[in-house]
């Protein structure tokens, strides 16, 4: 039986009243405080028609984005997030609670990537200061408050990809591909990560059995059946509104039939590469211009990334074979993402920072670990980058959601 830590357990609750006085600073500012309810509950309105044995709306709502399809109007997201309403809606009708249920996500996410950070290796006051920089020195701080569709399923798929990091570095690879399986439900181009998985669960299976790969797979096949049942739910629900398994409805989005390229082109990568990396404007007073359609580099509003960088270089140079090839295994897999990104048409509509490079952080956060596990004296330099980078957000998140 594993033996009870209390001091894990108190620098945890650290993290998470650490994390909650930020977010109620956001709060006083913003005025969004979780109780309230938003105008932008896709997700709420599926799982009520679900509820109701309807795979569609019923009637349009002019103010959400909404596939039109057949003369009729459907959720254009992915579906997971409704999966998580459904029970809900017994209780609450289109009424659910999004925002307390966001804060849960909140909460789960930032225990267990501190959790995460002390199976690396991390001391206990060094992992706290690793969760907080994900979640309040990022830009993860824009989707955090608000539960309106766009940032409700980000936040969910943040939280579930944390999930799955830590449960596929136990070993638990049926836990793994679930809660992996269940953030491609939330964020498609998570797929892209699996490879990450399938290296970390090979190498470990490896190293405890001295098994080939043939004789791992016959012995962990069940750990693909949950994920499988998931993925097979995606594609029964999406065959059965659009007639396709792979169409969940954003090709079906009038601003997409409408383009001229469509909702994933080659034409779209050049400014969306700009937005990525542009640096922000400066007014004749030499203030600082805050956009508020995202188009602030990655690297200013999610510093961390900067910090990876660091430890991919770090790894390549003094790593030993197994950390060499899960970071390269891991940066392709963060450039695949990117450049499908930069591939679509929209780069996250209304928002401050680049909201769209956060669905890469946990990822990255498991090399950043990995290094500062080993090499804690390296921990004190990231003070600087978390700094700018929780006062950049909090600024930017203040300034994009009050409309000043």
């Amino acid at each position: 039986m594993r033996k009870y830590n209390v001091k894990n357990v108190t620098y945890g609750a650290v993290a998470v009243l650490s994390m909650l006085g930020v977010l109620m600073v956001l709060y006083f500012i913003t005025g969004k405080w979780p109780w309230q309810g938003t105008a932008y509950n896709s997700y709420a309105l599926q799982a009520d028609a679900w509820r109701h044995g309807h795979l569609d709306l019923g009637q349009n709502y002019s103010y959400l984005e909404l596939a039109i399809y057949e003369g009729k109007y459907y959720v254009s997201f992915p579906p997971f997030p409704s999966y998580l309403l459904f029970p809900l809606t017994f209780l609450f009708g289109i009424n659910t609670p999004d925002g307390i249920l966001l804060l849960v996500v909140n909460i789960v996410t930032v225990v267990y990537l501190y959790k995460t950070a002390l199976f690396l290796g991390m001391k206990q006051e060094h992992s706290v200061f690793e969760a907080l920089f994900v979640m309040v020195g990022s830009n993860v701080i824009f989707t955090m408050i608000d539960p309106a569709v766009w940032f409700f399923a980000q936040s969910i798929c943040l939280m579930l990809s944390v999930l799955t990091i830590y449960n596929v570095l136990q070993g638990k690879g049926g836990y793994a591909f679930f809660f992996w399986a269940c953030s491609v439900g939330c964020r498609p181009m998570q797929i892209v990560f699996l490879p990450v998985l399938l290296f970390i669960l090979v190498n470990q299976e490896m190293e405890q059995e001295k098994s080939s790969l043939l004789v791992i797979i016959k012995k962990r096949w069940k750990w693909g059946i949950p994920a499988g049942v998931i993925a097979l739910s995606y594609m029964v629900l999406n065959y059965a509104r659009f007639g396709s398994i792979t169409e969940f409805g954003h090709n079906f989005l009038p601003e997409f039939l409408e383009a001229e390229n469509g909702q994933f082109s080659i034409h779209y990568l050049r400014n969306n590469f700009k937005m990525l990396m542009n640096l922000p404007q400066i007014n004749e007073q030499g203030q600082m211009i805050i956009d508020h359609f995202g188009n602030v580099s990655m690297f200013l509003v999610s510093p961390v990334i900067v910090v990876f960088v660091g430890c991919v270089i770090y790894h390549i140079l003094k790593g030993n074979k197994y950390e060499k090839e899960l970071t390269v295994i891991l940066v392709v897999c963060t450039v695949g993402y990117l450049i499908f990104t930069m591939l679509h048409k929209t780069m996250g509509g209304c928002h401050f920072g680049n909201r769209y490079a956060n669905d890469i952080l946990p990822w990255l956060y498991l090399i950043v670990c990995s290094v500062m596990g080993k090499k804690d004296k390296f921990v004190k330099w990231q003070m600087p980058f978390f700094l700018f980078g929780m006062c950049l957000n909090l600024i930017g998140t203040s300034v994009v959601y009050n409309g000043w």
